[in-house]
């Protein structure tokens, strides 16, 4: 039976339709709600954004209720009876809000914003826990399809020896806004967003989401990130003692030639698999790569929505705290220099191994905080460098690492 069936035959059984609500109604968002009013079982009830006409373009492409609340108030959540909050704002310390109001209403919680999970995911999956809800991030984004491949791979015995997604931007750790300003024009994008990919900020966080659900780490800090094709990952992305350019293995990682979509390396030891293998068109063992081209970001949420409320299970949230995205600046910045957004003029992320982090801010917590000292181009920040605002991203981020 499909999960598509599944579903209606657990709506129909449990006598009421899933009630959703959506915070952030940017890109991401718009496609959310395109794909929610498809779903003749689910219930949008809310929408909340800061910007009324993000808000009326979101609330014109929802027909299926007339009940429908749009708000600039995030305080709008306390008033709906909701199985699901969807967060896609992409803001750490909005994602930090929203889940502190909705899982402790025991509510579940989607996040289509991965810089919350990269942030304090740990925090958030305690709490969770706390409250016999649930929080996954969501389907669509490379860390959810590239667990799939995992999932694939382990259910028929093999090893997964490193796993990761293709990038499809340039890669300038210093490109601003301003820079791009053009390109994400012509690309219909918020030139923030397209900075946090050229930047490499998303791509370390989306990393470290998903190092730190499988227990897994980075070779080094930055990772790797080597040009390839799809039919040289196996020879890439293996350990150095077979030729490849790995010193540990169970790591996640980039690559630029093989986006859009997500890859996994596998291995196996066993003659007459890779006999198998060969014979199947897989290329040359014992290292395989497992591909999946496309992942389809906010129009893959439906998936969520149900799987969710069939399997009750997460789809990712942080087990392990292996990997931190640390907060680096992108020019000489002053003391009292307000550190602006993700994919903003001043920071870009750089995922660490946790052990060479001690110290230094992650790029969520640095976000929108000033600086009380300098801080030369391309140098992490320090978190003593920094007042940071006590709100529910801190209060999360400090009991993450208690």
């Amino acid at each position: 039976m499909s999960l598509l069936d599944r579903y209606s035959d657990f709506v129909k059984e449990r006598g009421k339709k899933t009630k959703v609500a959506l915070v952030g109604a940017g890109q991401m968002g718009q496609g959310i709600v395109t794909q929610i009013n498809k779903m003749p079982d689910t219930d949008l009830l809310l929408i909340v954004d800061k910007n009324e006409d993000k808000l009326d373009m979101a609330r014109s492409k929802y027909n299926q209720n007339n009940d429908i609340t749009i708000s600039t108030n995030l305080d709008s959540l306390d008033d709906q009876d909701l199985d699901i909050v969807i967060e896609a704002t992409g803001t750490p310390s909005s994602g930090a809000e929203v889940a502190f109001k909705v899982l402790n209403r025991k509510i579940n919680l989607i996040l289509l914003n991965v810089e919350t999970e990269a942030t304090i995911g740990l925090a958030l999956n305690r709490e969770a826990e706390k409250n016999n809800t649930i929080v996954t991030v969501g389907d669509g984004d490379e860390p959810v399809a590239a667990v799939e491949l995992f999932n694939f791979a382990r259910e028929i015995s093999l090893d997964v020896i490193a796993i990761g997604k293709g990038k499809n931007n340039s890669f300038d750790v210093f490109k601003t806004p301003m820079d791009l300003e053009k390109e994400a024009k012509q690309k219909k994008m918020n030139p923030y967003m397209l900075t946090s990919f050229v930047d490499g900020s998303k791509t370390m966080i989306e990393m470290a989401a998903l190092a730190n659900y499988l227990d897994f780490d980075i070779d080094i800090d930055g990772m790797h990130g080597p040009n390839s094709t799809y039919d040289e990952l196996n020879s890439i992305f293996i350990p150095k003692t077979s030729g490849g350019i790995l010193e540990n293995t169970n790591v996640v990682d980039f690559a630029f030639g093989v986006a859009p979509g997500v890859f996994a390396i596998v291995y196996s030891e066993d003659d007459y698999v890779n006999y198998e293998m060969e014979y199947l068109k897989m290329g040359k063992g014992p290292y395989w790569t497992l591909y999946r081209p496309y992942h389809l970001t906010s129009l893959e949420i439906p998936r969520t929505i149900m799987k969710l409320m069939v399997e009750k299970e997460t789809q990712l949230s942080a087990k392990k705290w292996n990997v931190e995205v640390v907060a680096h600046s992108k020019k000489d910045l002053k003391a009292g220099t307000n550190l602006g957004s993700i994919g903003g003029e001043n920071i870009y992320g750089k995922a660490m191994r946790v052990e060479n982090s001690k110290n230094l801010a992650p790029l969520g917590i640095a976000e929108n905080n000033i600086l009380n000292s300098e801080v030369k181009k391309g140098e992490p920040i320090e978190i003593e460098n920094i007042d940071i605002t006590d709100n529910q991203l801190y209060k999360y981020w400090l009991s993450q690492n208690s």
